[in-house]
């Protein structure tokens, strides 16, 4: 799974296909959860979610990790606010295998990205970030969604399929298909306190939180 080749028209793209949609999606709790001390960024992609984190979050370390580089320094462009480069820090590497700088991470953020995962490595990414994770850790999830109802779901299943077609061919996405994550994160001990879809059910916004 490469990312690179995508990275600097990804924004662009996403403008395009979506206009605002996703990152509305993506910063859907973002002023409701508890004001973290360290945060986790898995994931992160090209970096829309990030500058956000950082305005709600002044005082909070921030660690962003992704396996694309080219991903990580779009990311780092998109970081303008004063000061903020003293806070964050940006991994590259797969975080399946990163070892997670001693964690103790009380938010972790998987925005449009536990759906690159087929079952097994989904269940593997999942027990490692929670492994990162402080017993009263609150985990941030946006991601695509089957919608339920009759002409809604035949919808998202279409596009979530054109979307897989489209990303293993020019990333090499292992997954074919979308796995929910609720069962792997319940087995880490997390629940989902809040849920919010968007977009005829295509879009789902998720705070969980440990106890």
């Amino acid at each position: 799974m490469n990312f690179d080749r995508l990275a600097k028209a990804y924004g662009s793209l996403e403008a395009i296909t979506a206009g605002t949609r996703l990152q509305r999606c993506r910063v859907a709790f973002l002023d409701a959860i508890p004001v973290p001390r360290r945060v986790l960024l898995a994931g992160e992609g090209h970096g829309r979610f990030l500058p956000e984190c950082v305005r709600c979050f002044p005082h909070a370390r921030i660690v962003v990790v992704d396996a694309s580089a080219v991903m990580l320094e779009v990311a780092r462009k998109r970081l303008t606010q004063p000061g903020a480069a003293a806070r964050v820090e940006f991994v590259h590497a797969d975080v399946s295998h990163w070892e997670g700088a001693g964690g103790g991470f009380d938010l972790i953020v998987t925005q449009f990205f536990l759906d690159c995962f087929p079952a097994g490595a989904l269940a593997r990414v999942v027990a490692r970030l929670a492994a990162l994770a402080t017993p009263d850790a609150h985990w941030l999830v946006a991601d695509f969604h089957l919608a339920a109802g009759r002409w809604a779901r035949w919808r998202s299943r279409l596009i979530v399929e054109l979307l897989y077609r489209f990303f293993r061919l020019v990333c090499g996405v292992e997954a074919d298909r979308l796995i929910e994550p609720d069962a792997y994160l319940e087995d880490a001990g997390f629940c989902c306190h809040r849920r919010v879809t968007s977009e005829w059910g295509l879009l789902k916004s998720e705070w969980w939180r440990r106890q």
